[in-house]
């Protein structure tokens, strides 16, 4: 009997302990993400590599300490506050130890960065986080020789990169390269290290992997490879640079970057670009010397920028017994807020668009679009209760505030997919609106002038700001829409959209849309895909994304989703109106100036349709 009840006590005491330990905040760690430390750091999309040599970062809950742990000196330890990270490939081989660069709590989740071991195969493989000697379920990984990812200054992989003159000074809006200029891209990914004997300590100097052609990148910039001067390790540890030279012809304030190694793209980042290496300002109108001299002297400025867009996609519900249905989302946004030179620096743009002739590639999560992280930052202003937007005819409709009470928006036509799929809905405001849900309908986009009001409130006096719609966007015609839509559209070849009418001081907006779903109607909070946006002048007539871009996109091939999770869709995207040159444009026919409380204020449309498509 004796025997039993030391049982029954040992027992106890191992329901005492995990009790104590739920208790004191230890649970289980779990593993939800693991990526290359400087891309798409929070939408992984599947199969997601991590290469030798780089840094990576870990997503999870219950590991880590409460007060984040940074290692200092060299060497890199294998276990910082508690935590430990090994990867086996294959899965359930022998385990390499990785080394911990950071590791932290952040109650909502955890996050360790580490160096992954020049030594560890390469192939599928799983990685465990082991915290205060609790392990892990396994997670899947993919380790690779090299796939790059360019470190951002928003820290989520997106917007304007790590990238700095031969001085190390970072690109910005008011710091701008020159075509033909040497600049340094900032990352990780692009190999194993050399001498794995010494990869946990400091590395003596840095080391070219060019001109080994195996492992060699290309940089893309705006469509076009660069001169590289030098490709490989920093004076840091799984920390790359590549010394690039500026392409001829490029300008810009959100330039598009991206590293590819082998068939590997890696992330996109943007940077500016000037011929004169002055303020950066775009084709499309914005201008940051409208702003400049108050950012300089104050170190922020109040900006107002407005967005006027309508989305109308032929969407495909045959799998769910509905057929085509024909939807219309036609929103009016106001991000009315105060800009810090580093809000600045990081932001991806007051008209929410890349440079002219260039391509922005942004990962999302569950639907499109996805959100700029500084918009989240912002401190915004109170320019009244709501906005107002009146049309070419009928009645004004509201552009409310934000429940948050960061910014304003509104549905003032057509309907969001939740009211779609329940039959709901208004007619459309930016586009014909005569028979609307009957077969006479036809599309059109209604021309005329349309005017933002605002009554003025706390923050920022009473505003009008009004942009033309000129008759020849009526006319627009995507012309090879039927021959691109109809099969399955490759992604190793470079895609051309052709087009004719609109507004020939105008652009024209392409754009693409691939998501992971692969079954039910609607994707999961959680569920990776991809947003494409293309720039181009109206007045060309076509515009070949290239094939670096669509490899980004993910496949829809296959997808067994109520929804076919792909889209393209094109159409006319005016200037910008401000105070900047744009306003000599007809889209800018009534000059747009800023109210009380406002250093600069902008207004513009995008207005694109299209459908359903497979990417092969």
């Amino acid at each position: 009997m004796e025997g039993k009840h030391t049982h029954l006590k040992t027992f106890s005491a191992i329901v005492l302990t995990l009790g104590l330990l739920a208790v004191s905040g230890f649970a289980q760690p779990a593993i939800t993400g693991v990526q290359n430390a400087a891309s798409n750091a929070l939408t992984p999309l599947p199969n997601s590599s991590i290469a030798l040599g780089s840094y990576f970062a870990v997503y999870g809950t219950g590991f880590g300490p409460s007060t984040p742990a940074l290692w200092n000196p060299y060497p890199l330890p294998t276990s910082l506050g508690g935590t430990s990270a090994s990867v086996a490939v294959p899965a359930g081989g022998t385990p390499v130890a990785a080394y911990i660069e950071f590791a932290a709590n952040f109650g909502t989740y955890s996050q360790i960065n580490a160096v992954l071991p020049s030594n560890t195969p390469t192939g599928p493989g799983t990685v465990t986080i082991t915290y205060n000697g609790a392990t892990s379920a396994t997670f899947p990984v993919t380790v690779v020789t090299s796939s790059f990812g360019t470190f951002s200054l928003n820290e989520a992989g997106t917007g304007p990169g790590i990238i700095t003159d031969v001085n190390y000074n970072v690109l910005t809006p008011f710091h701008t390269a020159k075509p033909g200029d040497y600049v340094i891209l900032w990352g990780t990914g692009l190999g194993p290290a050399p001498d794995v004997s010494t990869e946990a300590t400091a590395p003596p100097t840095t080391v070219d992997f060019c001109p080994a052609v195996a492992t060699c990148p290309t940089v893309w910039v705006a469509g076009q490879s660069a001169n590289i001067y030098y490709a490989g390790r920093s004076s840091y540890t799984a920390e790359d640079q590549i010394i690039f030279q500026v392409p001829p012809g490029v300008q810009g304030c959100y330039v598009q970057v991206a590293l590819q190694t082998g068939s590997v793209i890696g992330n996109f980042t943007s940077m500016t670009v000037d011929p004169n290496g002055a303020t950066c300002q775009d084709a499309d109108g914005v201008n940051y010397n409208d702003i400049a001299s108050t950012v300089s002297s104050n170190g922020k400025a109040n900006v107002g920028a407005l967005s006027l867009l309508s989305n109308y996609l032929n969407l495909d519900l045959t799998a769910i017994g509905i057929g085509t249905v024909e939807w219309d989302n036609d929103t009016v946004s106001g991000e009315i807020a105060t800009f810090t030179t580093g809000q600045l620096g990081t932001f991806q743009g007051f008209a929410l668009a890349p440079s002219v002739n260039n391509c922005t590639v942004s990962p999302f999560l569950a639907y499109p679009p996805p959100t700029d992280p500084v918009l989240s930052q912002l401190a915004y202003l109170d320019a009244g209760a709501a906005l107002s937007i009146q049309g070419p005819s009928g009645s004004p409709q509201p552009v409310t505030k934000n429940t948050n009470g960061k910014g304003y928006s509104g549905l003032v036509g057509g309907s969001s997919i939740k009211n779609l799929l329940l039959g709901q809905g208004i007619d459309p405001f930016f586009l014909n609106s005569t028979g609307w849900g009957s077969s006479s309908w036809t599309y059109g986009i209604v021309p005329g002038t349309f005017t933002v009001t605002g009554p003025g409130g706390a923050n920022v006096g009473a505003l009008s700001a009004s942009i033309t719609v000129p008759s020849s966007v009526q006319q627009f015609n995507w012309t090879n829409e039927a021959s691109v839509t109809g099969s399955p559209i490759p992604r190793n070849t470079p895609l051309t959209i052709t087009w004719s009418g609109g507004d020939p001081e105008g652009f024209v907006d392409i754009t693409a849309v691939s998501s992971t779903l692969q079954s039910g109607l609607t994707p999961s909070a959680t569920t990776p895909g991809i947003l494409v946006e293309c720039i181009a002048p109206a007045s060309t007539g076509s515009f070949a994304i290239p094939t670096y871009v669509l490899e980004s996109l993910p496949s829809t091939a296959g997808s067994a989703a109520s929804i076919p999770p792909g889209e393209l869709l094109v159409g006319p995207a005016s200037v910008t109106c401000g105070s900047s040159s744009a306003n000599d444009s007809a889209a800018c026919a009534s000059a747009v100036k800023p109210p009380s409380g406002l250093d600069a204020l902008y207004i513009f449309y995008h207005f694109i349709a299209g459908q359903n498509v497979t990417w092969q």
